[in-house]
C-alpha cells in the first residue's frame, strides 16, 4: 500500500491545472458582456446643428420724406370723376422693404383713407403686380397687416377723383 499512496501523491503533483466548467463559463459570459459594452457603446453618432442667433425682421423706408427723395407717383395726373389707380415709389426703388420677414405693422394713415379727395383703397404691391383695385396687402387704417420679406410700392385706388385730384397724405408705421 506503501507504494500504491505514493504513486497516487506523485500523479497529483504531476497533473497540469484545470479549469472547472464554471469557471469557464464565467470567463465567457465576462468576455461576452465586453465585446457587447464595447458595441452598443458605438453603435450609432449624432450629429448636433449649429444654432445661430436670431434676425429682426424690419420694416424699411427706402426714401425720406424730404423734397428730394419722397416718394413719386405714376401717372403724374388723374381724371375729375374718373376711377384711378396710381402707383407710388421712391424714385431710385421701391417704397418700403421688408427684411427678415414677414413683420407685423399698423399703418396711419393721414388723412384717411376714404376721406375727401383720398383714395378709397392702398395697399402694397411688389414690383411685379400692377396696381388695381384688390391688388396686393390691403391696409386699413390703423389695423395690424403681416408683410412678408419684399420690395413693395403703394397702390392707391379710386371710383371717382375730386375735382382737385387726389390730395397729398402720409402713412405713418408703428
Amino acid at each position: 500500500m506503501c507504494g500504491r499512496g505514493s504513486e497516487k501523491l506523485e500523479n497529483k503533483q504531476k497533473s497540469k491545472p484545470r479549469f472547472s466548467r464554471t469557471r469557464i463559463i464565467i470567463l465567457g459570459v465576462i468576455a461576452i458582456a465586453a465585446v457587447a459594452g464595447v458595441a452598443a457603446f458605438v453603435s450609432f453618432t449624432q450629429f448636433f446643428p449649429a444654432v445661430p442667433t436670431s434676425t429682426v425682421a424690419n420694416l424699411v423706408q427706402n426714401c425720406t420724406t424730404s423734397a428730394s427723395s419722397t416718394l413719386t407717383v405714376s401717372p403724374t395726373t388723374v381724371t375729375a370723376g374718373a376711377p384711378f389707380a396710381l402707383t407710388y415709389s421712391c424714385p431710385t426703388a421701391t417704397a418700403i422693404s421688408v427684411t427678415n420677414g414677414p413683420i407685423t405693422a399698423i399703418p396711419t394713415e393721414a388723412p384717411a383713407i376714404g376721406a375727401g379727395g383720398m383714395p378709397t383703397t392702398l395697399s402694397l404691391i411688389t414690383t411685379t403686380e400692377t396696381c388695381a383695385t384688390g391688388v396686393g396687402i390691403a391696409l386699413a387704417q390703423s389695423t395690424a397687416v403681416s408683410i412678408p420679406t419684399g420690395n413693395y410700392n403703394y397702390c392707391a385706388t379710386g371710383t371717382s377723383a375730386a375735382v382737385t385730384g387726389v390730395v397729398s397724405f402720409t402713412v405713418a408705421w408703428a
